[in-house]
């Protein structure tokens, strides 16, 4: 299930899952904020099905073993697709390029921090051709096939 996924990945959903639920379990609702923030539209009647397949104790909440398993399912299901949705989110200009202005504009949005050696950090790790940005094809390797994670929660 998880064996495409880095351990930074798994750390990265933990932490979403943890600011989320406090501790609480996630409910369909809670799922569906996720969802919403991600850009990756949902039906409740697909929520219901995610969490009545997903929930181990069967109590309508999902522990974080559960989250992974649905967020694993939805990576399977729409790694390219939900890798365009997320770049084209952050190429606000829509000139085909992710600045480190762009990177530092949605994380910002949803509420973290980032220093600028962490952003020039981040646009090394894509960048190929060396040109200081992310264009698509270089923010595609990055993100898939397995690498698509919920952006930014």
């Amino acid at each position: 299930m998880t064996g495409t996924m880095t351990d930074v990945e798994i750390e990265q959903l933990r932490e979403c899952y943890d600011s989320y639920t406090h501790g609480h379990g996630m409910n369909a609702s809670t799922l569906a904020e996720i969802y919403r923030k991600a850009k990756v539209p949902v039906t409740q009647e697909e929520l219901d099905r995610q969490i009545a397949a997903s929930s181990s104790k069967g109590n309508g909440k999902l522990d974080f073993d559960d989250f992974l398993t649905v967020m694993s399912r939805q990576y399977e299901t729409n790694a390219e697709e939900g890798a365009s949705k997320v770049f084209h989110m952050l190429d606000t200009d829509n000139d085909g390029l992710i600045t480190s202005q762009d990177l530092e504009r949605a994380i910002v949005e949803f509420g973290e921090t980032v220093t600028p050696d962490e952003l020039k950090e981040m646009i090394l790790s894509a960048d190929v051709d060396g040109d200081g940005m992310i264009n698509y094809e270089e923010f595609l390797k990055v993100m898939t096939p397995s690498k698509m994670i919920v952006p930014f929660v």
